[in-house]
């Protein structure tokens, strides 16, 4: 989308009145953050991230001890050539979000998959022994 374009986009949706009161999306602000869901169960933590429209390959997950870091790029569903606009809602371009996980987890315990527009990744909680002994004073 050129500049021109995007300048006769905000344009017509001041005139019209069509964002009063609403926050105006650019398309040219290419970062966006995905929602999540955070589950934790007795044996594990369960991330569900919501990013419809992409493909596995187009989607990285990394630990890195008790961060949780998912990135991508969502690109558009446009047609080159169509030029008229009524509506630009769905975030498309780079995203990154980054988790604070609540508990450590093993880092070679782990799956995700990626199905109906939802990530779902499962980590396995590094268990703990409660190893707490009593040292004696001289």
């Amino acid at each position: 989308m050129s500049n021109k374009d995007i300048t006769k986009r905000l344009a017509n949706a001041f005139i019209s009145g069509e964002n009063e009161g609403k926050k105006i999306k650019f398309p040219t602000d290419l970062s966006w953050e995905p929602s999540v869901d955070i589950i934790e169960t007795k044996s594990e933590i369960i991330v569900i991230v919501d990013i419809a429209g992409m493909k596995g390959e187009d989607i990285n997950v990394v630990t890195d001890g008790h961060i949780l870091k998912i990135s991508g790029i969502r690109k558009g569903v446009l047609e080159p050539g169509q030029k008229q606009f009524h509506k630009l809602e769905i975030e498309i371009g780079c995203f990154t979000r980054k988790i604070k996980l609540p508990v450590s987890v093993d880092r070679e315990n782990r799956s995700a998959c990626y199905e109906n527009g939802l990530l779902k990744i499962s980590l396995k909680k590094l268990l703990v022994k409660n190893d707490i002994r009593k040292i004696e004073i001289d």
